[in-house]
């Protein structure tokens, strides 16, 4: 399928005209209706706020003056005026309306905002009623599932038709779509924004803008050389390595908050007893293990990593000096608990029991977990890998059979991971009614410092178990020449590109 559509230049100086990318496929632009979005989406269709993680708050972007009461009911932002799609229409409070009542009607991700109960405009400010707060709604009006499209194009369009035919508010918009191959992408005059982390607030400087998907590996990296090419996205291992020496060339981490953790099963075998939990979260070493992936890891010292919102600074620095990186510890808590090598194969016994565990692992991940059993081994630990597929490793953590497993997590909100962190709900002694109500407690503060400090509580409550264990962080890393300027990447991995130029 081709769609074209006819369109004129952007605003501005930049010495190239067009910004050329290689991007994961593109699949509408009608964000409502999608689970997923690419990096560049919202370049066709932008988010109604930008979060700013250094603030840790919601900020202005295409809406503006979020307030929220003191009791949480009550939301109000402002529409300004001056603002027009690329059909010329201006964006209006109404549009904003009507597309957040069409994603309550389409989106996979509703629930985030099915507490907005009714809506109502006077002059350019929107009025929420919520039935209840929930921090959930932040994330998803700065996360790019929440764009304006015009009220009149929702009123006449079908979902089909909106997925390719409609205009939402963005700094560019659609010349031309090939399918599964290519978008074509024409600066939109009528752009102008509030958003206070970029300083061109008007048209894009770049006029236009070809981004590429399904390209095969070696010909987006010998293209990317040869100058063809301006972006990479998402580059594999090997191309990492292959560029990340490279002169001429920027590499930044763009990961999305990927994180890699484990439970280990407190009802039955060795993990009933809280000391060899203790004594294995110690000795393992995360430097090392994320040294076995050629630069695609990190180590990571809490549950709820920097780049998800309300990261607990405090928390991390406590499980990093508390329950991290100290084998003489560990070692010292099993011989006070009774374990000996009794046989001199290397691995403690005790009654006749070997300190020994399986480990449920998908393939991708052998060879980390391959590393942290030879630092279990050098504690007396023995740990059998067995490699799963990643669902049959959560359907024998949920059914409790299992003794640990790896688990992976990647949301950039952190009360979803509160509800999702434990797979494992038999007797869990963390899966309380207590833990429950203070994660609801956290998600109804309006307030982001509060909250954050309400995410340093659920965390303490976490690690007093000792029973699930943060381990890496998966890293996604964005390659681009050196005379692109103006791209600038956040420290929780999101981007502004509205002051890019060549």
């Amino acid at each position: 399928m081709v769609f074209t559509m006819t369109a004129c230049g952007g605003g501005g100086e930049s010495a190239k005209d067009t910004f050329t990318a290689i991007d994961s496929e593109w699949y509408g632009i009608d964000c409502y209706q999608l689970d997923s979005t690419s990096g560049f989406t919202s370049m066709v269709a932008a988010p109604l706020f930008q979060w700013d993680p250094e603030q840790g708050k919601m900020v202005d972007y295409v809406c503006t003056n979020w307030q929220v009461s003191e009791d949480g009911k009550t939301a109000t932002f402002d529409v300004p005026e001056g603002m027009k799609y690329s059909t010329g229409e201006q964006v209006e409070p109404e549009d904003v309306v009507a597309s957040i009542e069409h994603g309550q009607k389409v989106s996979p991700y509703n629930s985030g905002y099915q507490n907005i109960k009714k809506m109502t405009v006077d002059g350019r400010t929107v009025t929420c009623q919520l039935s209840h707060y929930r921090s959930e709604l932040e994330y998803y009006l700065t996360s790019g599932f929440l764009v304006v499209i015009d009220k009149d194009e929702l009123d006449t369009m079908s979902d089909d038709e909106l997925m390719w035919n409609s205009h939402p508010y963005g700094p560019y918009s659609i010349a031309e779509y090939v399918s599964g191959s290519e978008v074509k992408l024409v600066a939109n005059e009528g752009w102008t924004c509030s958003n206070p982390l970029a300083e061109n607030h008007g048209a894009m400087k770049i006029p236009n803008v070809n981004i590429r998907f399904n390209v095969e590996e070696f010909t987006q990296t010998e293209e990317f050389k040869n100058g063809t090419v301006d972006f990479l996205s998402g580059l594999s291992g090997d191309m990492y390595q292959e560029l990340k020496d490279m002169e001429g060339i920027e590499i930044v981490d763009q990961s999305y908050p990927t994180l890699d953790y484990f439970e280990l099963n407190t009802d039955k075998g060795i993990f009933q007893d809280i000391n060899v939990r203790k004594a294995l979260a110690l000795a393992i070493d995360r430097e090392a293990i994320a040294a076995t992936s050629d630069g695609m890891l990190a180590p990571a010292y809490s549950l709820i990593i920097p780049k998800v919102q309300c990261f607990n600074e405090e928390s991390e620095k406590w499980f990093k000096e508390n329950l991290s990186g100290d084998p003489d510890q560990a070692k010292q808590l099993l011989a006070d608990a009774g374990w000996a090598d009794a046989d001199g194969d290397g691995y403690l016994e005790k009654d006749g029991q070997k300190l020994e565990f399986t480990f449920y692992s998908w393939e991708s991940s052998t060879d980390m977990i391959q590393a942290m059993a030879d630092q279990l081994k050098k504690v007396g630990f023995k740990l059998n890998i067995e490699t799963l597929d990643w669902n049959y490793i959560y359907e024998k953590i949920s059914d409790n059979d299992y003794d640990s497993g790896i688990e992976c997590l990647a949301w950039a909100e952190p009360m979803l991971l509160f509800d999702l962190f434990y797979y494992d709900q038999t007797e869990n002694p963390g899966a309380t009614k207590e833990y429950q109500e203070l994660v609801d407690k956290a998600a109804s503060e309006p307030d982001p410092e509060k909250r954050t400090e309400l995410v340093g509580d659920l965390l303490s409550m976490m690690y007093e178990n000792v029973n699930i264990l943060p381990l890496t962080e998966e890293l996604t890393y964005v390659a681009y020449t050196s005379d692109l300027q103006g791209y600038k990447t956040l420290v929780d991995g999101t981007s502004v590109f509205l002051d890019m130029t060549f």
